[in-house]
C-alpha cells in the first residue's frame, strides 16, 4: 500500500459549521459556486477541519506540538515545533518553519501527510437564516442580527500518504537524529538522502488515531447555538497501490427520501471502482445500514468484487482498531 483514501458523508442540521466572516450584521456561511449550474455549495475549509482533527487527538490522548510565536523576516508568525519523530500533528498536518540546524540557519518543510479539501455539500444553499437578538437589560438598545445556516450532507475528502506517515527526510524535513532507523535512498535526483522510520507499531498506532478521529469527527463554528452530529453515516476508505485519488466526489446520496432514509447513488460509486480496481488493495464502505434505504442494492452491486467489503459502521471501527500497514 502507498497510499490511502478516505471519504465521507454526514447530515448536518441547522448549521454553521465554518463561517465566512460578518457582512453587515450577517454572519455568513463559507460557500463556492459551482459554475455548472451557477448555484451556491455550503463548504468547511481544510483548515477548519484540521484543527477540529487535531483537537479529536488531543482528546483521545495524544500530546500535540506546542504553537508558539516567532520572528521570522522582522514579522511574526506562528509556528508548530517541527517535531514529526515526537508529535502525531507535526508529522500528519506537516509544517513550515526556520530553525538552527547544527548552528546554521535552515527552514525545515514537510508537507501534510494528510490532504483534505474539509467538507462540500451535495445539495445547494437554501438561503436559510436564524434571526437572533442580544438584549440591553439596561434599555432598548438591542443588538439585532442572523446567521447563515445550512440543512445538508457534507461530503469529506481525505488521501494519506502511508508511505511518509512516521518517515521523515534529514535535511529537508529535520535535523539528524538519534535512536531511529535511518535508510539510505534516493531521491527523484538520483542523490542519496537518509529517511528516518519511527517503528511500523507506532507508525500504525498513528495511523489508526487518525481514522477514529475521522471516524468521530465533531466541531465547527456556532456550535453553542447551532449543535449538530457531524460524524459520518458512510465512510469509504481505500488501500491503494499507487498515490493516485480514486473516490473522489463518487459517494453522492440521491435527491429524496424513501421512508425517511437517504438513497445511495450505487451505480455511481461501483462505476468508479470498477475503473480503478486495478489500483485499489482493499476498499471498506462502512455505512449506518438505519439510515440508508438501498443497504440492498449497494450490497448486490459489489458482488464478486472481493477486493470490496461493505460493513456496519461499528464492523468497520473494529476494521480500523486492527489496521495493519503490512496489508
Amino acid at each position: 500500500m502507498k497510499a490511502m483514501e478516505v471519504v465521507t458523508l454526514t447530515k448536518v442540521e441547522g448549521a454553521n459549521l465554518n463561517s465566512n466572516g460578518t457582512e453587515g450584521v450577517i454572519s455568513v456561511l463559507k460557500k463556492v459556486r459551482d459554475p455548472v449550474d451557477g448555484k451556491e455549495y455550503v463548504r468547511v475549509s481544510g483548515q477548519s477541519v484540521k484543527y477540529h482533527l487535531r483537537q479529536l487527538l488531543k482528546e483521545l490522548g495524544w500530546e500535540l506540538s506546542q504553537v508558539v510565536p516567532k520572528s521570522e523576516g522582522g514579522q511574526k508568525v506562528i509556528v508548530s515545533l517541527g517535531e514529526p519523530q515526537k508529535y502525531i500533528d507535526d508529522d500528519v498536518f506537516g509544517y513550515m518553519i526556520a530553525k538552527k540546524v547544527d548552528g546554521k540557519n535552515a527552514t525545515l518543510r514537510r508537507t501534510a501527510v494528510v490532504r483534505t479539501n474539509g467538507m462540500i455539500s451535495l445539495f445547494p444553499y437554501q438561503e436559510d437564516r436564524d434571526f437572533g437578538v442580544r438584549y440591553d437589560p439596561s434599555g432598548d438598545n438591542h443588538n439585532i442580527y442572523e446567521t447563515e445556516i445550512t440543512t445538508n450532507i457534507m461530503r469529506g475528502n481525505f488521501f494519506i500518504e502511508l508511505d511518509r506517515l512516521g518517515v521523515f527526510k534529514e535535511g529537508l524535513e529535520v535535523p539528524k537524529l538519534d535512536g531511529l532507523e535511518a535508510r539510505k535512498v534516493k531521491d527523484a535526483t538520483g542523490r542519496e538522502v537518509t529517511l528516518y522510520v519511527l517503528p511500523k507499531e507506532e507508525r500504525e498506532r498513528r495511523l489508526r488515531a487518525l481514522l477514529k478521529a475521522i471516524m468521530m469527527y465533531h466541531g465547527g463554528a456556532k456550535l453553542s447555538n447551532f449543535f449538530t452530529k457531524v460524524y459520518p453515516e458512510i465512510m469509504v476508505v481505500a488501500l491503494l497501490k499507487h498515490k493516485i485519488p480514486v473516490i473522489g466526489d463518487a459517494l453522492r446520496v440521491k435527491g429524496g427520501y424513501v421512508d425517511g432514509k437517504l438513497v445511495l447513488d450505487v451505480e455511481r460509486l461501483r462505476e468508479t471502482v470498477e475503473t480503478f480496481q486495478d489500483n485499489i488493495e482493499r476498499l471498506y464502505i462502512g455505512l449506518f445500514e438505519s439510515r440508508f434505504a438501498n443497504v440492498d442494492e449497494l450490497r448486490k452491486a459489489f458482488e464478486g468484487i472481493d477486493s470490496v467489503e461493505i460493513l456496519s459502521m461499528k464492523d468497520l471501527m473494529g476494521r480500523i482498531e486492527n489496521i495493519s500497514l503490512g496489508e
